[in-house]
């Protein structure tokens, strides 16, 4: 079997790899370093959402105990967010990596343009697992829910 020879677009040497701490513990670059994931708004796409989110925080060094209440913060934004959702439309989940916190932000057109209720279970679920919660509506009927987590000894 003959080996094809090198085309010029080809690179000559093998490209370098940092292994620096900075790419290491994914830290923001100067404009900030977003994750976005659209999904399908539809209950069997969550379980991505949930899988990256349990994936930043180990990679940010959370503790397990973090990383699970962040897994299932993320979870319930999404299982609320898909419940309203209008359609076969989107679920769109944007992460961000701050130097004392992970940002989640996950949104999705809605029927009505109605945030979801904080009197109810999925509401008190959510507050005690992330340190904040905020949610909103955007012109469009667009229903957003923001989760803050913060490593436990960014508290110390």
């Amino acid at each position: 079997m003959a080996v094809p020879e090198r085309t010029s677009s080809e690179p000559t040497e093998a490209p370098t790899v940092s292994t620096g701490a900075a790419h290491d513990s994914l830290a923001p670059d100067a404009a900030g370093s977003d994750i976005e994931l659209s999904l399908p708004a539809d209950p069997v796409h969550v379980p991505v959402a949930r899988a990256l989110a349990a994936d930043l925080a180990v990679r940010l060094d959370y503790d397990l105990d973090e990383v699970s209440d962040l897994r299932m913060a993320v979870d319930e934004a999404c299982a609320e967010l898909v419940a309203k959702a209008a359609g076969p439309g989107r679920l769109r989940c944007v992460f961000r990596a701050d130097d004392d916190a992970l940002r989640v932000t996950v949104s999705a057109t809605t029927k009505d343009g109605t945030t979801p209720g904080q009197n109810t279970f999925g509401w008190r679920v959510l507050t005690a697992l992330v340190d904040e919660v905020e949610t909103w509506a955007d012109a469009g009927n667009v229903v957003s829910i923001r989760l803050v987590k913060r490593r436990l000894e960014a508290f110390a």
